[in-house]
C-alpha cells in the first residue's frame, strides 16, 4: 500500500564538532600560556655575561637588599620558606616546579643568600637557578635612574 501522507522535512541541525574542536584548542592554548607567564616585581639583579633564559614553571624566591624574603611574591621568613620547600618536595614530581628561581638584590647580604641556597639544597632540590641581568638591562637600569 502506498502512503500518500506528506512527510515534513526535519529542521536542519548544524554539526558542532568543528566548533568544539576549536574551543578545546583555544582552551589548551590559554591553559598552557598561563603556566609560562611569570609574575613579579622589578628588582635590580647583579649582571652576568653567561646568563641564559629559563622557561617553565618555577618557584620564585626573592631576597631584597634590606634582608626581606619573598616566596612567589608573598612575604615570608626563612622558617616558613623551609616549610614551603618541604611541602613542595613532598608533592609528586609532575606537580613540582621545574626550577627554583632565586632573585637576589646586588646589595643583599651574602649570609642571607647562602642560607636560602642551603635551604633549597637541604630540601632535595638540585634545580636552583640564580637570576641575573644582562649587560643591556644593566645599562637601561642605569639610564632610568638618571
Amino acid at each position: 500500500m502506498i502512503s500518500f501522507e506528506q512527510k515534513r522535512p526535519r529542521p536542519a541541525s548544524p554539526d558542532i564538532t568543528p566548533l568544539l574542536d576549536v574551543v578545546f584548542i583555544l582552551l589548551i592554548f590559554f591553559v598552557v600560556s598561563t603556566v609560562f607567564t611569570a609574575k613579579g616585581m622589578e628588582m635590580e639583579l647583579p649582571p652576568a655575561e653567561t646568563s641564559k633564559p629559563v622557561s617553565g614553571k618555577s618557584m620564585e624566591i626573592e631576597l631584597r637588599a634590606n634582608g626581606d624574603v619573598f616566596c612567589d611574591s608573598k612575604p615570608t621568613t626563612l622558617l616558613s620558606l623551609a616549610y614551603t620547600l618541604q611541602l613542595t618536595a613532598s608533592q609528586p614530581p609532575a606537580q613540582q616546579p621545574a626550577h627554583i628561581l632565586l632573585k637576589s638584590a646586588p646589595q643583599a647580604r651574602v649570609e642571607q643568600f647562602v642560607r636560602i641556597v642551603d635551604l633549597v639544597r637541604s630540601n632535595g632540590f638540585s634545580n636552583l637557578v640564580i637570576a641575573t641581568s644582562t649587560k643591556g638591562e644593566e645599562a637601561a637600569q642605569a639610564e632610568a635612574r638618571q
